[in-house]
């Protein structure tokens, strides 16, 4: 049963629906402190707020932190989600019982990096994960590029993919070693290179698993050519 409170609706974005949708408040509570010395006294406090989609009914809990020294110019905090909204969905390739759990579960720390908007440490995983696919395909090279070569020289990747993991793969050292913070879509790019390169392999498993129970094609009767004259 919604037990929505008699105020207005509010958007924000939901992680079932994929997308913003209009959120009604279910409650409310706020905590506030005071904190007071010889000279002056600081306020601060959190308003706490539980949503539901109006669309899908997923419940979410949203805190808004305050402090009475806070510029009022400026408006009010953002706010901090529970759960976190999802900044990109899991593929659904991936969650399929065939998907390595090395990388799922290492995956699953990257997107929760991504979702609370911790953009250096995702791409440090995305690299971390770069590093175990060339692993488990050719072996431990030594380093990115040997594996790369080792990639080519097998056939499992061209000119072109290469180039395509090498920008992946310097993003994330940048980000790990020069502090570099990459945009949001940076971040999504590299993941997709990531994504491919798990894809590529769980799809030459689910290829040679098809082919082997796949029938194989009956071969035409060799035709008599002394009657067929």
């Amino acid at each position: 049963m919604n037990t929505a409170l008699k105020v207005k609706p509010v958007w924000s974005h939901c992680n079932e629906c994929g997308q913003e949708t209009k959120h009604n408040i279910v409650h409310k509570a706020s905590r506030r402190r005071t904190y007071d010395d010889d000279q002056y006294s600081v306020d601060v406090g959190s308003d706490w707020t539980i949503v539901q989609c109006g669309g899908c009914e997923e419940v979410t809990m949203r805190r808004v932190d305050w402090c009475s020294e806070d510029d009022r110019q400026e408006g009010p905090n953002a706010p901090t989600y529970f759960p976190a909204r999802v900044s990109r969905r899991k593929p659904v390739w991936l969650t399929r019982e065939n998907a390595p759990s090395t990388y799922v579960g290492m995956l699953d720390e990257v997107y929760a990096a991504l979702h609370a908007d911790s953009r250096r440490l995702a791409m440090m995983g995305a690299r971390a994960i770069i590093d175990v696919v060339i692993t488990r395909t050719v072996g431990d090279q030594g380093n990115f590029a040997k594996g790369l070569d080792e990639l080519q020289k097998c056939d499992l990747i061209g000119k072109r993919d290469r180039t395509i993991i090498e920008a992946a793969i310097e993003a994330g050292s940048a980000a790990m070693h020069r502090g570099h913070q990459p945009t949001a879509d940076d971040v999504n790019i590299v993941i997709d290179i990531v994504e491919r390169m798990i894809q590529a392999e769980i799809l030459e498993a689910n290829a040679k698993e098809l082919a082997a129970t796949t029938p194989p094609r009956k071969r035409a009767p060799a035709k008599n050519m002394r009657n067929a004259k």
